[in-house]
């Protein structure tokens, strides 16, 4: 197994207004447009170029909000980039770690493993082609 490079951090936040202006302020960082995913996850969320992804739930049922509302705000996740997602899983399971789950977008896949494994961190892992900045150039992406 090949773990690439810390990819991103998860922080779960009450308001994700305020968290924008305070890490914005704080960081100097810009995040992006805000992605929402009502329907299968109930967040709305940005991330910015250092990695740092904020969740906000937007329902009173979604993981998230049950989270903040048991637990409090904060860092729950560290999502590694990994070269072989499958071979990964099956490194990590043998090592004890539980999968509770799986996502497939297409272009990123991920599994994450259960937090009480991991000193309650869950672990996350994506397999995901990066793009040559010449080709992001080239597509008007910068």
């Amino acid at each position: 197994m090949k773990i690439e490079k810390v990819d991103h951090i998860h922080i779960y936040v009450k308001e994700l207004d305020k968290a924008i202006a305070l890490f914005s302020d704080v960081l100097g960082t810009k995040f992006s447009d805000t992605i929402r995913d009502e329907e299968n996850f109930g967040l709305k969320s940005v991330i910015d170029p250092l990695g740092l992804e904020l969740l906000e739930g937007t329902r009173p049922d979604s993981p998230i909000t049950r989270h903040v509302e048991q637990r409090g705000e904060g860092i729950v996740a560290v999502s590694f980039k990994v070269s072989n997602l499958d071979e990964a899983v099956e490194v990590l399971q043998s090592k004890g770690l539980r999968l509770v789950g799986r996502i497939d977008l297409g272009h990123i896949r991920e599994a994450q493993f259960h937090p009480k494994d991991a000193h309650g961190v869950m672990i996350e892992l994506a397999e995901y082609q990066e793009e040559h900045g010449a080709a992001r150039a080239a597509l008007g992406k910068d």
